[in-house]
Order: structure tokens, then sequence, then C-alpha cells
């Protein structure tokens, strides 16, 4: 039998489509889950696996994802107990099988077509890492954010000239809006500090660019992102104010991450006495 061919929306022609390992971490999301699993279910790229960890929930947030499981043979379910989101995305990258790997949370949502557009482009230009826009959800009000606001290919050198101005930026640090490769992440033993309370996404990143050699941008959003007060990232920051001495240990840890990732790919020296703004930067965003 012939192999399977796929026109992707790029034009780009793909035999045997790769497998995608899309890893949602949730803790008492119960209210959420059903949304994102219903976004990630229904993509336009269908060859999926779908890692569901959930970290020691009290609510029904784990019955909602085993009766899911149930419908879709693509997800798998992993409980914990509660060790952290770091520790729940580590344990889904231990299962996960995929070429791609792509992180979601189970309080946002997805265009139908992100993953189809993030791994055409991944394929078309032989990137490490794809890189594109995301939607910030206020309440009813929806902002669209890329920070860099490009459709093309460049070099590491180059993406990391665009990463030292605005390495405190959402859009270089979090995860949602990348696709990354399950074999750099191997190679690299990249995986989440899971001493860290927060910007735990932001050292993955930094790590895992160690092993890149060139970054796709795209322009189009690839992920909604729901600000709320009960939404992940707004945890995060209200844990920084009430743990100011681990909010200080953890900054200093993350300039340790982009210092490294400066220092591996060799070009530290020439970005030395910028690099350690991040640490004033990231106080103040």
């Amino acid at each position: 039998m012939p192999a399977l061919i796929f026109i992707g929306k790029e034009g780009v022609a793909v035999e045997n489509r790769p497998l995608v390992s899309v890893i949602i971490p949730v803790h008492n999301a119960e209210k959420t889950l059903a949304r994102m699993l219903t976004c990630v279910r229904e993509q336009t790229w269908q060859h999926l696996e779908i890692i569901v960890i959930d970290d020691g929930s009290t609510d029904g947030t784990l019955a909602l994802a085993r009766e899911t499981a149930e419908q879709d043979a693509r997800i798998t379910v992993l409980a914990q107990e509660n060790l952290g989101v770091s520790s729940a995305r580590n344990a889904g990258l231990n299962l996960c099988r995929g070429t791609f790997i792509y992180f979601a949370d189970g309080d946002d949502t997805l265009p139908p077509d992100a993953l189809e557009r993030l791994v055409l482009r991944a394929l078309r230009d032989g990137a490490g890492m794809v890189i594109g826009g995301y939607t910030e959800y206020i309440g009813s009000a929806a902002r669209a954010r890329n920070r860099a606001n490009r459709e093309d290919t460049v070099s590491i050198a180059d993406y990391l000239a665009l990463l030292c101005p605005d390495a405190n930026d959402l859009f270089y640090g979090v995860l949602w809006n990348k696709l990354f490769r399950r074999d750099l992440t191997e190679r690299g033993k990249v995986r989440f500090p899971e001493a860290l309370t927060w910007g735990e996404d932001f050292s993955f990143v930094m790590t895992y660019l160690q092993q890149v050699k060139q970054v796709s941008f795209l322009r189009e959003s690839v992920y909604g992102y729901h600000r709320s007060m009960g939404s992940a990232s707004v945890r995060q920051v209200l844990d920084c104010v009430v743990h100011p001495l681990s909010n200080i240990r953890a900054k200093r840890f993350l300039y340790s991450r982009l210092k490294a990732l400066y220092t591996a790919q060799g070009v530290y020296g020439a970005y030395r006495r910028r690099l350690w703004f991040y640490l004033f930067r990231v106080g103040l965003s």
C-alpha cells in the first residue's frame, strides 16, 4: 500500500504524518478542562497522543479526564499526588512518544488548526522550535499578542539577538505558543525544575534552546490564553508576593538559565552587559 500523503495549508506534502504529543497538566480544572480537551481533540492535525496529568485535584477533574479518555483512545490519563506543575509536565515528558511535543494548560483554548500550522512549519523549514502569536483573553475582551510579529525562519544566533531585550516577555518565555522536538528534549535531557514555584516554563525553553539551530516564527495566533484570578499564571504571580525570598532565588536561577543558553551557543561575551537587565525587567513585568 502506498504511503498516505497529506497536503497541509502551507502546501507541504507529508508522508506518514508525525505524531504530536500534547501534554496537559491539570489541578482542579473541572470547569475548563472539557473545553480544552475539545479544542485538542478537534484539531485539524489528528495524529495526536493527548497526555493529561492530574496533579492531585480535589474536584471532579480526574473523573472528567478519565470519562473523556473512554471516548477517545488517543487520551492517556495519569494521576499523581499534588507535586506541582513541573512534576506533572515531567511525568508527561517521560510518557510521550511523539516526534513533536506541545504543552497546553487546562484552562485555555486552541484555534482548530494551531497544531497543523506549527507542525507543517517545522517540517517545511527543519526548525528545532516553532513559535507563534497568541490571543490573550480577559473576560470577553480579546487581544492579539506577538512580540516578534514575523513569518520566517532564523538561525539561533539571530533568535538570541531578538530574545535578549525581551526575554521577560511572555511570548518568549511561555510554553504554549511553541512546538518542540522530542529528540532534542531527550538529547539535552531537558526537564522542568521541580523546586521552582514559578518560571519553570522559562527555564525549560532556555535549556531547550541550547539544542536548537533554527527557529521558525508564525504571525497568527496558535493559542488562546485566558487570564483569570484562578488561572495558573495568576496563581504563580500571587505566590511570588507571598514568598519574596523564594521569588528572589527563582529570579537568580532563571537568569542562570538565560546565561547558560548564550554561553552554550557561544555568544555570551557579546551579550554579557545586556543580559543582566533581565533581572530588573522580569521584576517589573
